[in-house]
């Protein structure tokens, strides 16, 4: 059997390590684009900062396994469902040749959206950050210039900002949403990472979509509103998209949200073609309803099923509760599931809670107070989703609540979930259990 693997992202290296375990009689191949075989892309803004010193610290050689066989610089052009075959171009030495399959598998991921209605004048000093490549050359903007310009609000936008900021540059960030982190965060914690954001030094301009970007590098102008925003050079981060090009000429069948339509074997519509990480399109656990899952830890499990079922064996993926994080250091905030207001659109009856709370006993130096918010649905009391923003302890909240999303369970079960206690690490009655208690309370009052 020979297995081919169409790029080496998170999800493609996945796939095709378990491919290999899997089938050990399969030939695994895989072709990417890139000169390099892995990356961290989650890891760039820690290079801007200066947290990571070297690019090579955000590059991974290929795994080394038998029947494995990883081509760097290398370009998929077409693939022939027919014939069961694709066409690859050298990027390097212009070469094309024919590689037969009898299972395929697109990591094609996805990439750097910039919204048409943003005029773009000039593009010079006008970047995305998705590759090492993009972090080097902001990287070497930071030592030069000295005033930044973000567009966008999200992960990226954020996080660049922070990374910039600490690199002792002047950082102006534009929102077209009245808040950061729309869609993910509600106005209310929203303000405690705008307050974060803006005690770093970072000036934040919210409620103005940007309508132009002229002039030069080191001579920037953004309209953003009714407001020109000068800068020396501008980091959009605007969103991405899934990358199905590749399946949409093949035919393959794209679903609603714009990536290509899996099954809970990641099988396209093709049999013998799967999809898996930014590109497909998933179940979303909590709502019933395809979605885009556009994080590294998402795109790990879906590789990992589309390799096992290409290589021959049988895994399902159930689907995801999106569980993300940012790390500002003096702030860690994340979420999982889906908001208050998403539940409202989708016609959910949901109630939510807000508790802001000691992490561990006061009497410690350094107790912090951590805010959990809570949804639940009225009727059964599943928990919907959560958000959590502090200091410290964060992420393994964040971990506890994916897993009670991931299992469906109730505000009760969460009230009486078995948490671990230590006072230098945690209070007894956990902040997760405040809030299961104070969601309970309004859940009483409301039935």
């Amino acid at each position: 059997m020979k297995i081919v693997v169409v790029g080496y992202g998170a999800a493609g290296m996945t796939a095709a390590s378990y491919a290999a375990l899997t089938n050990r009689e399969a030939e695994v191949v895989v072709f990417e684009e890139r000169s390099y075989a892995a990356y961290h892309p989650c890891s760039l803004p820690d290079f801007i900062s200066g947290i990571l010193k070297s690019p090579e610290d955000l590059k991974e050689p290929p795994q080394k396994l038998p029947r494995l066989k990883v081509y760097t610089s290398t370009r998929v052009k077409e693939i022939d469902r027919k014939e069961k075959k694709i066409i690859v171009h050298n990027l390097e030495s212009g070469e094309e040749w024919e590689e037969n399959y009898d299972r395929l598998i697109l990591a094609t991921g996805s990439y750097p959206y910039i919204p048409r209605v943003i005029k773009i004048l000039n593009n010079e000093g006008v970047h995305v950050l998705k590759k090492v490549e993009d972090a080097q050359t902001i990287s070497k903007l930071a030592e030069k210039y000295k005033h930044a310009i973000i567009v966008g609000g999200s992960f990226i936008g954020i996080e660049t900002a922070h990374a910039l900021r600490k690199r002792g540059l002047d950082v102006t960030l534009i929102e077209y949403f009245p808040q950061v982190m729309p869609g993910k965060l509600n106005k209310q914690l929203a303000k405690i990472v705008e307050k974060t954001l803006e005690e770093e030094g970072i000036k934040l301009i919210l409620g103005a979509g940007v309508k132009e970007i002229s002039g030069g590098l080191g001579d920037k102008k953004v309209v953003a509103g009714n407001e020109e925003i000068r800068g020396d050079f501008v980091v959009m981060a605007t969103g991405t998209r899934p990358n199905v090009e590749l399946a949409r000429k093949a035919g393959l069948e794209v679903g609603e949200t714009g990536g290509i339509k899996v099954n809970e074997r990641m099988q396209t519509s093709d049999p013998s073609i799967y999809a898996a990480g930014d590109n497909a399109e998933v179940l979303d656990m909590v709502t019933c309803k395809p979605t885009l899952s556009l994080l590294g830890n998402t795109a790990v499990k879906m590789g990992r099923v589309a390799g096992i079922n290409a290589a021959g064996g049988d895994a399902k993926f159930r689907g995801v509760v999106n569980v993300w994080i940012v790390n500002l250091e003096n702030l860690k905030f994340g979420g999982a599931g889906i908001s208050y207001d998403h539940a409202l659109k989708l016609g959910i009856d949901a109630v939510a809670v807000t508790i802001r709370v000691p992490d561990k006993p006061e009497i410690y130096p350094d107790a912090h107070k951590i805010t959990v918010r809570l949804i639940a649905e009225k009727t059964t009391g599943r928990i919907l989703g959560g958000q959590i923003l502090g200091v410290d302890g964060v992420l393994c909240r964040l971990n506890v609540l994916a897993t009670v999303l991931s299992r469906e369970m109730t505000v009760h079960e969460l009230a009486e979930l078995e948490l671990a206690y230590t006072p230098s690490l945690c209070e007894i009655v956990d902040p997760l259990h405040v809030a299961a208690d104070a969601l309970l309370k309004r859940l009483r009052k409301r039935s």
